[in-house]
């Protein structure tokens, strides 16, 4: 690789670096490019050079956020050997990763919401996380664990829906009790392979076991215990 396209590049991967770290601290709207480039230990004008501004920077940083959530997601997954589990460790690999992903989720939702273009980044997030759990539920339906007449491109896109809620809305948003909402995905993995599944009553103890029910709002993190 040429040395003048390799200096770009890795000039490019400090400012996206700088900039995540700047926006999840300050927010979009209060932080500023110089203070991202001086903590990339590059000039301003380049990320006018390479983005386009402020609003491109953090466009790239998105979609560069979008691979590493898809990649990660998939290298994550492992094979299982029972529906169960493989709608489980999907729930619980976003409660983690969208937790430790929480002040650049904050920033990236807010502005999807408000941004038609962002909000395409997001959608298409969400899309290739529903393909992925899809490409798994192929496999146990091709297997016999999954009833025929199952849909489940509408299961892949509610068991996505459902890591997004749980991972990003109940942990960082509303600020529900992490171990409640492990015990809710946990629960929601057993209940949904239940309903889908060709031999519910072969699930073990495991699957019939209920997410225990509570009076009341759920446990917030701040709650006295």
């Amino acid at each position: 690789m040429p040395q003048g396209k390799h200096d770009k590049e890795r000039r490019q991967r400090s400012l996206m670096e700088a900039a995540t770290a700047v926006f999840a601290e300050h927010g979009y709207d209060a932080a500023t490019t110089r203070e991202v480039a001086e903590r990339a230990g590059c000039s301003e004008g380049l990320i006018h050079r390479y983005f386009g501004g402020k609003r491109g920077l953090l466009l790239a940083v998105m979609e560069s956020k979008a691979g590493e959530v898809v990649e990660g997601l998939r290298g994550a997954l492992s094979d299982r050997d029972t529906l169960e589990q493989e709608i489980e460790q999907f729930l619980l690999w976003h409660l983690r990763v969208l937790w430790e992903q929480r002040d650049f989720m904050r920033v990236a939702v807010s502005q999807a919401i408000i941004d038609p273009e962002f909000g395409h980044v997001a959608e298409d997030i969400t899309n290739q996380r529903a393909s992925l759990i899809l490409e798994r539920l192929a496999r146990h339906q091709a297997a016999g664990r999954i009833r025929s007449d199952v849909d489940l491109e509408a299961i892949g896109q509610t068991v996505a829906g459902f890591a997004f809620m749980a991972g990003f809305m109940g942990q960082v948003v509303v600020g529900l009790d992490r171990e409640y909402l492990r015990r809710l995905s946990v629960g929601m993995a057993a209940v949904l392979s239940r309903g889908i599944g060709t031999e519910p009553e072969a699930r073990g103890a495991k699957a019939t076991t209920q997410t225990p029910r509570r009076e009341g709002r759920p446990p917030h993190k701040g709650d006295q215990q």
